[in-house]
């Protein structure tokens, strides 16, 4: 009798455990699912969070002569912490891990090498979050496939502080003449268009993945459209020749400050515009 009375309390606990058992089972799925549908989304989130063209970049290489001057003070370009390394004799079109750099230890001439790049993120990429989004990166990459993401990291915090007083400015042009440019236009749009020139590489709808090709690139002097190149170079000034040959879409003058700048110090600043080299490689 005894046995059978401990046979009969048995059944309660191995109720209780089973249901135990089953009740962390439950637990443990809605955990899991809870955990999928937040990785989902925040994976969703980072997908829709960057701009296409960061994405999936795609192959340009043009060059934008860039002064930034903070407080009267301009930034150096020149300097290590700027500088990538290059190999001069190289003449690539492949696509680059990075969106931009500097290299050939020269101030202001900036290599954007992925098309649709902003001013907004080449200001991020040096440093100066004013589009918003983390800190250390533009964005994620998918063009690997989709479940290999990866970061498009920031160069480094490598700009200058800035006072919350001071106020943006921004010019475009040359050492001939210049104009201001709407500043969150310049933070929202694709540099070409920011600066209305075309890079040789989209000439026509038409791409060359050689640079050697921008020696024979016809720049369209004038108006002119005839299909003879010869015959276009004849209107070409030397400064449009270098520019046709770096694929220079244009100039940029931006000072940080609280009042505006004088037009003595802009056209100062235009005036410093480092020399176009002779260079296939676009400089």
């Amino acid at each position: 009798m005894e046995k059978q009375e401990n046979t009969t309390e048995e059944k309660p606990k191995q109720e209780t455990i089973h249901s135990s058992k089953k009740s962390w089972f439950v637990k443990g799925g809605i955990v899991a699912l809870a955990l999928l549908l937040f990785s989902g989304s925040y994976y969703g989130y980072l997908y829709a969070s960057t701009p296409s063209h960061l994405r999936n970049p795609e192959f340009e290489h043009y060059h934008l002569r860039t002064q930034i001057i903070v407080d009267g003070k301009p930034v150096d370009f020149s300097h290590d912490e700027f500088q990538e390394d290059y190999d001069k004799n190289s003449c690539s079109a492949e696509l680059t891990g990075q969106p931009i750099d500097f290299h050939d230890e020269m101030d202001q001439m900036a290599h954007v090498h992925w098309r649709g790049i902003t001013g907004g993120e080449f200001l991020k990429f040096y440093g100066w979050n004013l589009i918003g989004g983390e800190d250390d990166s533009l964005g994620r990459r998918y063009d690997q496939g989709m479940m290999r993401m990866h970061h498009v990291r920031t160069a480094g915090d490598l700009l200058p502080e800035v006072s919350d007083s001071a106020k943006y400015y921004i010019y475009i042009g040359d050492e001939n003449s210049y104009e201001q440019k709407n500043w969150d236009e310049f933070l929202e749009m694709d540099l070409e268009d920011f600066l209305g020139k075309k890079s040789y590489l989209n000439t026509d709808g038409e791409t060359s993945f050689n640079p050697l090709d921008w020696l024979t690139q016809k720049a369209y002097a004038h108006g002119d459209e005839d299909d003879d190149h010869n015959e276009a170079s004849e209107f070409e000034s030397d400064e449009e020749k270098l520019e046709r040959i770096n694929n220079l879409i244009g100039n940029i003058v931006m000072f940080v400050q609280e009042t505006e700048p004088s037009d003595e110090q802009i056209q100062d600043r235009f005036d410093s515009l480092v020399p176009l080299s002779d260079s296939v490689c676009g400089g």
